[in-house]
């Protein structure tokens, strides 16, 4: 029995999950996307979400080792020493604030259980000081979330002592510096039960001058756990005055009013984690592909350069990292058994990495297990000047760090060599890991994760992009084209055919990154635009200026990436006068055919537009500049039709088949019913679509 004089002496086993973080919260709204009153026959309006993430940037999970009696006033944690204080009147064996394993923290809606490796702070019986009913059911002291409500005075005489249990005391953390943070979150997980405000916990605020109790936290569910608790998440935004405040301070009080009466569980406390709102920058290195290889350690991660298109970024100092358990929060000491590997990689101060063109991959690789399909080493992206830079983890261009990146701390990090870098740095795990790359101050920027929940895997960071929840080994994760922030356009799948490193992954990856490259010509293209007509498929392209343009060569590929050459087309010279352009491809193959344009200058030197894409077996994607971007379908009869997002939720119907708007960004399946039913895969990027057929 457990209740007001009885605390429970055997706890059940822990569970598997233990360390669990708690789920990166998102917060959306949902906004309506204006359309032209032309469009209104395929669509009255789009709804996208905007999302954002919730970025930690303090946390506590009072891990110490401790398995019983230790007092929570000599802890010192990651953040620094907590303390207990008096708040009011105190027995002669008041109740006492622990940190140690006997209340296990377990994950959110599970039951409390006994020691695990998962310590918590809790409120526990102690047993130093002749507590009134501690020979009875706790001789040894702190027993958990359990407590001494006391002896009421008729019943002296029957209990161990006579002494007060009477308690008012308060947990307090070290001082939180929350200087140039806003808007600010606390969460936690805990467990409670006492009996009202008589044997009770709150949770208080300290500002720098004065403390006030932020809240009253309800009891938690008792269901199946009983007297054993249930463990609960709780979530309070902090106060305005916390707002760019130095000096802030969190404390939870519990008090007990020794009238012998209380229902356990006291108090327990877990993962206490400050985040605020918080969207990644738009410009910095993206996880375009990694491979665990077919066996070994045969591992690489290639990372794409993200940002304004047609410009460099300075990556310098960036970070690149495995998931070290705080992908998705600022809880890391409990991970050591989810493929956490100490150490991480960052970029040099090397002048080259201070202009990187938006659109380049980098590809870093094992070179102690090496994949055979690595190319050589360019890690100058000097032999050739493609924006493609292949090194190896020992490379100086690289800095091997021993720690793991942590963005709660900021301000230093420890001497890193250049050149020695080993993978076990970076080293995934096959049941379950993450890839990562962090801001130089050491805050999250993209990432993406794969294994299953009871491997204690993060989430995919602050997007949410766990890509797969299978065993790695033999896979490679690769992204397709679109938002980079949504797991739709990611894809897990087998080695075989699918390991591109140092190269686009396929048609539609090799669109985006030309587009975000933004290959210019020397000239001003307005547009380039792919039509089928049947028996051709028609180019058109206009110039709104040429400087020195001798002539343009169309070129034509089945896959996005072997282009043959189709025509020459002779230039304006130069010319402040638009140009317009036709070519047409007569009787092409069927299936996906991708163009560009390769302008020859006088001097010879050559420049490849963006790609342009059509699908020859019913349906073709055209393209035009602005924002007016339109599809149009051509060689379909008058039959219904569906538009849905990749999960099947519809977007759009009709019968109607003509020139529509484009959908958002992302991956869309464009249904056709008649005759000849038909499935297409509609993506849909920066400045252009590609559509495909399925079926």
């Amino acid at each position: 029995m457990r209740g007001a004089r009885i605390v429970r002496i055997a706890k059940v086993a822990p569970g598997p999950y233990h360390g669990q973080p708690p789920p990166n919260s998102l917060t959306c709204r949902a906004f309506r996307i204006p359309v032209p009153r032309w469009s209104l026959p395929f669509l009255a309006f789009l709804f996208a979400l905007q999302c954002q993430g919730q970025l930690s940037i303090w946390a506590e999970e009072f891990e110490n080792t401790c398995t019983q009696n230790c007092l929570a006033s000599s802890y010192v944690g990651p953040q620094g020493a907590w303390t207990v204080v008096s708040t009011g009147t105190n027995g002669a064996c008041p109740n006492a604030w622990f940190i140690s394993c006997q209340e296990n923290g377990n994950p959110v809606g599970t039951c409390g259980s006994g020691c695990g490796n998962n310590e918590t702070l809790h409120i526990g019986n102690d047993g130093t000081c002749g507590s009134p009913n501690a020979c009875f059911f706790c001789p040894s002291g702190d027993c958990g979330a359990a407590y001494d409500a006391s002896c009421p005075p008729a019943l002296c005489a029957f209990c161990c002592s006579c002494q007060s249990s009477q308690t008012n005391v308060r947990a307090v953390s070290p001082v939180i510096d929350l200087s140039a943070w806003g808007s600010i979150t606390l969460r936690f997980k805990y467990m409670e039960g006492g009996v009202t405000t008589s044997d009770n916990a709150t949770l208080e605020y300290f500002d720098g001058l004065a403390w006030s109790t932020l809240s009253d936290m309800p009891k938690t569910p008792v269901g199946a756990c009983a007297a054993q608790g249930t463990w609960t998440n709780f979530t309070v935004a902090l106060p305005a005055s916390a707002n760019n405040n130095p000096n802030v301070r969190l404390g939870f009080r519990w008090v007990n009013d020794d009238d012998g009466s209380g229902t356990d569980p006291s108090i327990a406390i877990d993962d206490v984690e400050l985040t605020v709102p918080y969207t990644p920058p738009g410009t910095g290195l993206v996880v375009n592909e990694m491979s665990n290889g077919a066996s070994g350690n045969k591992e690489y991660i290639e990372l794409l350069a993200v940002g304004t298109p047609c410009t460099t970024i300075d990556i310098r100092g960036i970070k690149v990292d495995d998931n070290n358990g705080v992908a998705n929060n600022g809880f890391g000491t409990s991970m050591s058994g989810s493929g956490v590997s100490q150490g991480h990689f960052r970029f040099t101060n090397d002048p080259q990495w201070s202009v990187v063109p938006v659109g380049s991959l980098i590809l870093i690789y094992n070179q102690a297990d090496l994949n055979p399909t690595v190319p050589p080493d360019d890690p100058s992206d000097l032999s050739p000047n493609d924006k493609i830079y292949v090194l190896p983890a020992n490379s100086p261009l690289l800095e091997a760090c021993s720690t793991s990146p942590n963005g709660l701390l900021t301000s230093q990090y420890p001497t890193c060599v250049y050149g020695i870098g080993n993978w076990i740095n970076m080293a995934y795990r096959d049941q379950g890991d993450a890839a990562q790359t962090r801001d130089p101050n050491g805050r999250y920027f993209h990432g993406v994760s794969y294994g299953p929940g009871l491997q204690n895997m993060n989430n995919g960071g602050i997007d949410n992009l766990r890509v797969s929840t299978l065993d790695h080994l033999g896979r490679v994760i690769f992204f397709n084209t679109g938002n980079y922030r949504l797991v739709a356009n990611f894809t897990s799948a087998l080695i075989a055919g699918n390991e591109t490193p140092g190269a686009p992954n396929n048609a539609v990856n090799a669109l985006y990154i030309s587009t975000i490259q933004c290959i210019t010509l020397p000239v001003e293209l307005l547009t380039f635009t792919a039509e089928d007509q049947r028996d051709r498929v028609r180019l058109n392209w206009t110039t709104a200026s040429e400087l020195n343009c001798a002539y343009f060569t169309v070129e034509r590929s089945l896959d996005g990436e072997r282009f043959v050459p189709l025509a020459t087309v002779n230039g304006a010279g130069t010319t402040q006068t638009a140009q317009y352009y036709i070519h047409d491809d007569i009787g092409p193959p069927d299936g996906s055919l991708f163009y560009r344009l390769r302008q020859t200058d006088l001097d010879g030197t050559d420049h490849l537009s963006r790609l342009v894409s059509v699908n020859r077996r019913i349906a073709s994607a055209l393209v035009l500049g602005g924002p007016q971007e339109v599809i149009s379908f051509t060689g379909l009869l008058d039959v219904p039709w569906s538009l849905t997002d990749a999960s099947g939720r519809l977007e759009a119907q009709g019968r109607s088949i003509g020139t529509w708007p484009l959908p958002g960004d992302g991956v869309h399946l464009l249904r056709t019913a008649g005759p000849s039913p038909a499935l297409y895969r509609l993506v849909v990027g920066l400045n252009g679509a590609w559509i495909q057929v399925v079926h």
